[in-house]
């Protein structure tokens, strides 16, 4: 069996409101659009923040702090932004929208997409799903996961953004762990990507060979 994770998954592990939280949640939010459409930048922003806490430019002390983790999703709402009538439903406003945040930030990054096509016959096979997942967690970088339909895996919520922070490869199936208000939860790769009607895609940060500093 092989198993690979990112290296500090506790690093996207919170308090906020007195509980324990598995990655940010779109709830924290204080506008009701924002609550309802906002995956998106919820994942995106765990995206940007895990990556800035491995390379020191976010001190890591705060990690744990849920407020500050609102702040930073507050942030990226205005650069990742949902559309009215689908939120996020296109991949690339996700990768735009975080390749100006990075930008304007003066980041040293850069975003890696791949898109599962809704039709099963021009769909990516499952190794070349799984070796893109791979480099975004062998490089210690979470990885997006849009999920346009769950199929027949009930942890999954269809229409809807969320970080994968580990896989597991039995040879029977694949397996990814993924945190979705403020559960880790887990759902077989293999199946979803045999039964989802309407696609989705993958998103990891990738580091630029730039230097960065300790802001």
């Amino acid at each position: 069996m092989e198993s690979l994770t990112i290296k500090h998954p506790e690093w996207l592990q919170v308090e906020k409101d007195g509980r324990h939280s598995y990655g940010y949640n779109q709830e924290w939010y204080h506008d009701d659009w924002q609550r309802l459409a906002g995956c998106g930048p919820t994942t995106a922003t765990q995206l940007i923040s895990y990556v800035q806490f491995r390379d020191q430019i976010l001190d890591l002390n705060t990690s744990a702090d849920g407020e500050a983790a609102l702040k930073r999703m507050e942030e990226v709402f205005n650069y990742v932004k949902p559309r009215f009538g689908g939120g996020l439903y296109k991949t690339q406003w996700l990768e735009e929208g975080l390749e100006n945040y990075i930008k304007d930030k003066g980041l040293p990054y850069t975003v890696k997409m791949m898109g599962i096509y809704p039709f099963a016959v021009s769909r990516a096979p499952l190794s070349e799903v799984v070796n893109f997942i791979k480099q975004g967690l062998g490089n210690d970088s979470p990885v997006a996961f849009l999920n346009r339909h769950r199929g027949r895996e009930k942890e999954l919520s269809t229409w809807h953004w969320v970080p994968i922070v580990k896989l597991t490869d039995d040879g029977d199936d694949v397996r990814c762990v993924v945190y979705d208000e403020e559960i880790a939860r887990e759902f077989s790769l293999t199946k979803w990507l045999k039964d989802t009607i309407l696609g989705g895609s993958f998103a990891y940060v990738q580091k630029l060979n730039t230097a960065s500093k300790v802001v």
